[in-house]
């Protein structure tokens, strides 16, 4: 899993409660306020956290098929590397 740092302002008041709060229950702020988000996206209308989104193909790729006559596939990366180095020497004086 990968973590992303997130700066967030708090007032004073919400601050020390949410402090306090943490520790009451022996937790970290860190913890405490994930654990919150988690409960607030688990009531969201959006999908669940816990499915994952349905593998597509990278839409940045899709540019790259005029390249990729001769590949075995559309994620054949060294094929189309190859492609792209014929298009190119073709364009050379």
């Amino acid at each position: 899993m990968v973590y992303m740092k997130a700066t967030i302002e708090f007032d004073d008041v919400l601050y020390r409660r949410l402090k306090s709060e943490a520790a009451l229950r022996g937790r970290s702020m860190k913890d405490l306020v994930a654990e919150g988000v988690r409960q607030m996206l688990a009531q969201s209308l959006l999908a669940p956290l816990d499915v994952p989104p349905a593998a597509a193909p990278l839409a940045w790729l899709g540019v790259l098929n005029k390249y990729a006559t001769n590949s075995a596939g559309p994620h054949d990366l060294s094929a189309i590397r190859r492609s792209i180095v014929r298009a190119r020497s073709k364009r050379s004086p």
